[in-house]
């Protein structure tokens, strides 16, 4: 019933003849499944996933430890950096871990950068896949199941040509399209499925998304909201609010109708979202949801004006800033404080308030400690411009010479820089910024 019912939503997509140059390739780890599990269900696993061309896989026998649907607190934590250090010695894309609940599988798939990843869509590591006990214990795994799998892997890893990526994965929704469903499949399968799908198509669509994707993505996601009842996972319930949350942003900034109500629309379900993931059990989905209503509110003040969304955009932000430190996370800590910087400088401008544009260029420098001038001389020199800007527009809006004179400081750090690098049309810019504040000093020393 499952996959006939997606017959018809993927019937009309067109999967792309374009031939790319780079080939795809995956490099997929599948650990041995807890003690739970059925004797060498992670090696059957990856058995099946090895018949993928696209995909190198490798199997580690040290087995998962903890069952991460019990995880919270101290545990999440280390679940995330064991994760993590195996990766980096693998070196591998993904990894593949399986647990088990009562008489079913649980698959879960961890990226490197899976909380460091800033563009769409965004995969929580608690976006699980569940699958009856028998398909590994009995080498009966679906072809369907496989291709649900094969999809979600490759959704989920980071590769250098998304287009080779989105791709295959249309390619992918084609097989699934043309496969025959799995037998014995209960409803508490189906908001799990449907859940990953919508992600797996949102990541094939995000850089064209059209009306017709929101749609059928949309419908996804409410048939996973009215099965989720049959699973009792307030986490899943989260994981589909969040991933509408990511949808209407996506759409929100792709498509030029209803803007303001996809901007609505995305604000109010990652705050809903944010009910499910306790800042202090699942802090980084908690913080993510913080990062993404920031820009929600921040992409919803530049269609408005609404000096109140810009607020909030700010607040959202500080509530990430609280999560993704820059001891844990540098980069993408710095990427927070570069947008505080901005928005901040904005606030500041439009409030005249000098006291938050002081915060907005202690901001900046924050972004400096991680972009240094040495390695970095670019990023370096872009916070220095906008820190310029934040001195010359409080100077124009108070006459103060002092505030002037401290822009054109910063200008000339970062026209140095460009000239260096010879960047003509940058380099330009920034004199034309000292001209103006050169300009703007004279006319008040001849008042």
């Amino acid at each position: 019933m499952f996959f006939k019912r997606l017959k018809s939503i993927f019937d009309s997509h067109h999967v792309s003849e374009q031939v790319l140059r780079e080939p795809l390739r995956i490099k997929v780890l599948v650990m041995a499944f807890d003690d739970d599990c059925p004797e060498n269900s992670g090696k059957i696993l990856a058995q099946y996933l090895s018949g993928v061309d696209f995909f190198e896989v490798q199997y580690c026998e040290n087995q998962v430890t903890e069952n991460f649907t019990r995880l919270n607190g101290q545990n999440f934590f280390d679940f995330i950096e064991d994760g993590k250090q195996i990766l980096h010695k693998a070196k591998a894309d993904i990894l593949v871990r399986g647990l088990r609940t009562e008489d079913k599988i649980c698959l879960s798939f961890q990226t490197i950068r899976q909380y460091d990843k800033r563009s769409f869509p965004f995969f929580s590591l608690s976006n699980n896949l569940y699958l009856p006990l028998p398909y590994l214990q009995e080498h009966i795994l679906p072809e369907a199941m496989l291709s649900l799998i094969k999809a979600m892997i490759t959704a989920m890893a980071e590769v250098k040509t998304s287009e080779a990526r989105n791709k295959k994965l249309k390619e992918i929704i084609a097989e699934i399209n043309r496969q025959r469903s799995p037998r014995g499949l209960s409803l508490f399968y189906m908001p799990y499925f449907l859940n990953v799908l919508s992600l797996i198509y949102l990541q094939a669509s995000a850089e064209t998304l059209k009306l017709n994707d929101v749609k059928m993505i949309s419908m996804l996601l409410e048939n996973a909201r009215k099965y989720q009842s049959a699973t009792k996972d307030m986490l899943l319930l989260g994981n589909i609010y969040a991933n509408f949350g990511q949808l209407y942003q996506c759409a929100a900034k792709k498509l030029n109708r209803h803007k303001y109500i996809f901007y609505k629309n995305a604000a109010e379900c990652c705050r809903y979202a944010q009910k499910y993931f306790n800042r202090y059990t699942y802090p980084y989905d908690f913080g993510m949801l913080a990062y993404r209503l920031s820009q929600i509110y921040y992409g919803y003040w530049k269609q408005s004006s609404d000096i109140q969304a810009l607020r909030d955009a700010v607040f959202h932000l500080r509530e990430a800033e609280k999560i993704f430190t820059g001891a844990v996370f540098p980069y993408f800590w710095a990427e927070i404080q570069g947008d505080l910087g901005l928005y901040l400088s904005l606030l500041g401008l439009f409030s005249a308030n000098d006291e938050i544009s002081m915060l907005a260029v202690d901001n900046y420098k924050k972004w400096q400690q991680v972009y240094v001038k040495e390695e970095y001389p670019l990023e370096w020199a872009k916070a220095e411009a906008s820190i310029g800007n934040i001195f010359y527009n409080s100077g124009k809006k108070h006459n103060d010479e002092e505030y002037l004179e401290e822009s054109i400081k910063y200008y000339d750090r970062a026209a140095e820089i460009y000239e260096n690098g010879k960047l003509g049309a940058e380099l330009k810019q920034m004199q034309i910024c000292v001209a103006k504040a050169d300009e703007y000093i004279m006319q008040l020393n001849r008042k």
